[in-house]
């Protein structure tokens, strides 16, 4: 997956630093001072801002500057000045992360929903669920046959995958050819050992 991220800078402000000698010159209140921002966009979602730029230019010999190598006194007049009239972030540069942490916490969410369930469906099968199945990373599907008392038919896939993604190709009801029997006190230690990692559910 190819994730488009970019960058939107451009000029915010520009003024003079008050009582600031240029240090290659000396040319007094001559130095131009513009601050440069924006954000870093996800395809073209402003996502977050990026940390703000200050250039000094001398007005009289053009040589510029970055706010930290000026002199201190410098740096404090323009910090006085830049307290009285600061530049804002919008809040729509934050538009991608807002919506990132929605969808973050929505899978959270559906995550903890969905491990609850599984817990009572491995409890309680049901004819037709499908166990995802993780044995040393070699993946396949068994299928819940006929339930018993204290076991469960299961058909066992044929297939195998060496990936979490392939599992959906494999999981056809023409690869469903073997039965096994399988305790449901065997079943509970597969899932809590993780080698059923998912139980699918048909509605």
């Amino acid at each position: 997956m190819i994730i488009n991220l970019g960058t939107n800078v451009k000029k915010l402000k520009t003024g003079v630093i008050k009582n600031a000698l240029c240090p290659n010159c000396n040319s007094k209140n001559e130095l131009i001072y513009s601050i440069y921002g924006g954000y870093v966009n996800l395809v073209i979602i402003p996502t977050v801002p990026i940390k703000k730029t200050i250039i000094a230019e001398c007005n009289n010999c053009k040589k510029t500057y970055k706010l930290n190598e000026l002199d201190e006194n410098i740096k404090r007049n323009f910090k006085l000045q830049y307290k009285e009239d600061p530049v804002k972030t919008p809040l729509w540069q934050y538009t991608g992360l807002a919506i990132l942490v929605v969808v973050l916490s929505f899978a959270i969410y559906t995550g903890i929903m969905a491990t609850k369930a599984e817990k009572v469906y491995i409890i309680n099968p049901k004819i037709g669920d499908i166990y995802r199945i993780n044995n040393n990373s070699v993946f396949t599907t068994l299928k819940v046959n006929k339930i018993l008392k204290d076991s469960v038919s299961i058909f066992i896939n044929d297939m195998e995958t060496s990936g979490y993604s392939g599992i959906d190709e494999i999981n056809n009801d023409t690869n469903y050819n073997k039965l096994k029997s399988f305790s449901k006190e065997e079943l509970r230690e597969m899932y809590n050992q993780n080698i059923i990692y998912q139980i699918d559910r048909p509605e």
